[in-house]
């Protein structure tokens, strides 16, 4: 599902960004290249901690799978 339709970002590239670890919120934003004024809608910066909830649980879940 898209979560960014300017950038085109994809739930799916935010989860894979989880599972290497990029949880923060600035480094989400500037791996995604939402904050860029310039080319993106701003939407998105202003939903990041969605980006943020979603690599979270990404990252427990991948080091859950991992420890099992």
């Amino acid at each position: 599902m898209y979560i960014c339709v300017c950038k085109g970002i994809k739930e799916s590239d935010v989860r894979s960004l989880g599972r290497e670890g990029i949880t923060c919120p600035k480094l989400l934003a500037s791996t995604l290249g939402i904050n860029d004024k310039d080319s993106c809608c701003g939407r998105c910066l202003k939903n990041v901690s969605n980006f943020v909830t979603i690599a979270i649980d990404e990252r427990a879940r991948s080091q859950s799978s991992v420890e099992a």
